[in-house]
């Protein structure tokens, strides 16, 4: 009798060991299609979306800037999925989360993605963590400081673009309508795409909702003083109860002057009119080539 419970119990062991399970299963089916995803990511995208291009002459953001902005806005898996497939699908200003890449690098073009594959790729980009990019690796390595500067002159530079070809479009007049309407757009979007909030300040501020506030005018002031001393003007950083914030001077040039110089002289009276029907608080003007008109503000811990 014992012979024969121990064969059940053994028999038993040996049929349950040899049924699948389930959880197994499942993992197995998972890391399959995100093998498949990925070898469709390394084939059809990674030349514009690679995380090792050097940052300046990439043609797309980085996989990693995706998933992390798609993952701001929608937490849950479903929504990150369908949003994803939704600009993959029909790549439109629409459709776009990332502004920021959009002025930067201009709409992705249409792709004959299939429907079975454009859900596996959201699904990996949603399940698996992706590598970070070589530059952002770097600024890891770069003091504070540094960071804040680099972080500011990207945003200058995608802001400084648009704004010459506005300005190559249709003169100052067409130049001073962009920054009526996109400039702080702009500066929010590449805020997103650069993961970090970025701001422009001043304390003589065009828009009212560029204006300095009390630590951002102590800076400012700071950054006159060594102006006066003939002293270089450095980025710094402060530690505050938000974080740690990088201050960057903004000095004005001949090509500022155009619309912040002295009324008369640099900046013209009939166009000085446009500008105060747009900005009708307006007090960004008398300043001279190289004076301190403000600041970029950064916020170096991410978004």
């Amino acid at each position: 009798m014992r012979k024969v419970v121990l064969s059940l119990i053994v028999l038993a062991a040996i049929s349950f060991a040899c049924q699948e399970n389930p959880q197994v299963k499942t993992e197995d089916a998972s890391a399959e299609r995100h093998s498949k995803a990925q070898a469709y990511l390394k084939l059809n995208c990674q030349s514009c979306h690679s995380p090792t291009a050097d940052h300046d002459s990439r043609l797309a953001p980085p996989f990693f800037a995706i998933q992390k902005r798609y993952l701001q806005e929608y937490p849950e898996q479903a929504e990150f999925e369908q949003a994803l497939i939704d600009f993959i699908n029909t790549p439109t200003e629409e459709h776009a989360l990332m502004a920021g890449a959009i002025a930067k690098f201009g709409l992705m073009p249409p792709m004959l993605v299939e429907p079975e594959e454009a859900k596996a790729l959201a699904t990996y980009l949603y399940e698996v963590k992706q590598k970070k990019p070589q530059h952002l690796a770097e600024n890891e390595a770069k003091t504070p400081e540094q960071k804040a500067k680099q972080l500011a002159m990207n945003t200058k530079k995608v802001l400084g673009k648009n704004l010459m070809s506005a300005l190559k479009k249709g003169g100052k007049e067409h130049a001073l309508s962009f920054c009526n309407v996109r400039a702080i757009p702009l500066t929010d979007s590449m805020s997103q795409n650069l993961m970090h909030a970025i701001k422009r300040v001043s304390d003589k501020a065009r828009n009212p909702n560029n204006s300095a506030n009390y630590d951002e005018q102590a800076i400012i002031n700071y950054y006159a003083t060594l102006l006066e001393k003939g002293e270089e003007l450095q980025a710094q950083v402060v530690q505050s109860g938000k974080g740690s914030i990088g201050y960057v001077p903004i000095t004005t040039n001949p090509m500022c002057l155009q619309c912040h110089g002295s009324l008369g002289k640099e900046l013209d009276p009939t166009f000085y009119q446009q500008v105060k029907s747009l900005y009708p608080e307006d007090r960004a003007i008398g300043y001279g080539p190289g004076e301190i008109r403000g600041l970029w503000v950064v916020a170096l811990d991410s978004l």
